[in-house]
């Protein structure tokens, strides 16, 4: 970017030269009224002379005014010769009218010559002052296009003080702002890209299932083995069908295009609420749930979703506590926190799946053939939605404790 180039520094350029040059007109000014203060006082002495002259010889009005306009050899003589008998050098007095002349000329051509002086050095500081900025935003320039191409590594962070180095550190803030969110999103890119081959593949299976029975039927079986073929097919519609909404669920909490209104809800409605949904399966297995906490204590949630991810839990530990079981469910609250606590004493989680067990599509050691390995995922989703946070404990043989927590805002 060359500094005479740019259209804004021709335009200020142009400007300049016109106050340069009123400079210049005012110096002049300025320089003309010095001399004439100067020579006042001779004009003045000169005219006080003459004056005299005329007031004591009128008749000779005439011939001394016509002296002004050309000197007589004459009178000059004269007057040399009257100045030298009364004391007076005529040479030193003439010397003295030309150097006072002089001297005023020369004030004159030295204001001027300091106005030029001074203008020409302000225009170069200030030239230089510019050329200074331009050379800045020539580099914030380059950065630009260097990130524009995706290179961030440059680093342009100032500091100094001035509106440049707050400028600059801003830039590079937002860069690194960026340079994250662009890291963010390629990980979630490669995340959704492992989510939709996990799909597949979890899709894959009741679809072949499905084919197969499909198959069969049309061979016309016996009208027994043709019930197995239906209801093993509803199984897989059912499987399906379970998969697909809460594939959907996640990929809305993904998304972030659920809005959860979180109120207070009494803790006891939410947990009852969970449990009318899996009476049968605890039925089936007659597992014991045990239930304590204050009955009025009330949290801030969505009370749906937090259902549902209640559910999830509980159905987890349900399938992973044998008959007659016990499932222990409690809760508490403090000024910085409400606790919820879901207790199982069943088989537990082995200690290497525990650091991954709310991963999406995670298939424990012990886990069932049938288990897709979402059910978890959803409920850390939800809790964490809201502000929340969830921790397993588990030891083999002996159970797993899963522990919500809801964090109180407080201003």
């Amino acid at each position: 970017m060359h500094l005479l180039r740019n259209p804004e520094v021709l335009r200020l350029t142009q400007g300049l030269v016109l106050v340069f040059i009123l400079f210049i007109l005012l110096a002049a000014a300025a320089a003309n009224l010095s001399l004439q203060h100067h020579m006042q006082p001779i004009l003045d002495y000169q005219a006080a002379i003459i004056g005299t002259l005329v007031e004591q010889f009128p008749e000779a009005e005439r011939s001394i005014l016509h002296q002004l306009d050309e000197v007589d050899p004459a009178a000059l003589q004269a007057g040399r010769a009257l100045l030298a008998r009364y004391g007076y050098d005529a040479d030193a007095l003439l010397y003295n009218t030309h150097h006072l002349q002089d001297y005023a000329r020369d004030q004159a051509w030295l204001i001027l010559s300091l106005v030029i002086l001074l203008f020409v050095t302000l225009i170069t500081i200030f030239y230089l002052f510019l050329r200074r900025r331009y050379r800045i935003v020539a580099e914030l320039h380059d950065y630009a296009g260097l990130v524009a191409n995706g290179q961030r590594t440059m680093d342009i962070r100032d500091n100094g003080e001035g509106e440049f180095s707050i400028l600059k550190n801003q830039i590079y803030t937002i860069t690194t702002m960026l340079k994250e969110q662009a890291a963010v999103l390629k990980r979630e890119k490669l995340a959704l890209s492992d989510s939709i081959a996990d799909i597949s593949h979890q899709l894959k299976t009741p679809l072949t299932s499905l084919s197969v029975m499909t198959d069969l039927l049309m061979e016309e079986p016996a009208p027994e083995m043709r019930k197995q073929f239906l209801e093993r097919i509803r199984s897989q519609l059912d499987r399906m069908e379970w998969l697909t909404a809460s594939l959907l669920k996640l990929a809305k909490l993904d998304a972030g295009t659920i809005t959860l209104e979180r109120r207070l809800h009494p803790v006891n409605q939410l947990v009852q609420s969970a449990l009318e949904s899996l009476n049968l399966p605890l039925e089936l297995k007659q597992h014991q749930v045990v239930i304590s906490g204050d009955p009025h204590v009330k949290i801030q949630c969505d009370k749906g979703w937090t259902t549902e991810a209640l559910v999830n839990i509980l159905k987890n530990c349900i399938e992973h506590t044998p008959e007659q079981g016990r499932i222990h469910i409690s809760w508490e609250t403090n000024p910085i926190y409400d606790r919820l606590t879901i207790a199982d004493n069943g088989e537990g989680i082995p200690a290497k799946d525990l650091p991954y067990i709310f991963n999406r599509f995670y298939k424990g050691s012990n886990a069932r053939d049938d288990s897709i390995g979402i059910g978890l995922a959803m409920a850390h989703a939800i809790i964490q939605q809201q502000s929340g946070d969830i921790t397993v404990s588990s030891e083999a043989g002996e159970g797993t404790t899963f522990t919500i927590t809801f964090y109180k805002q407080r201003i």
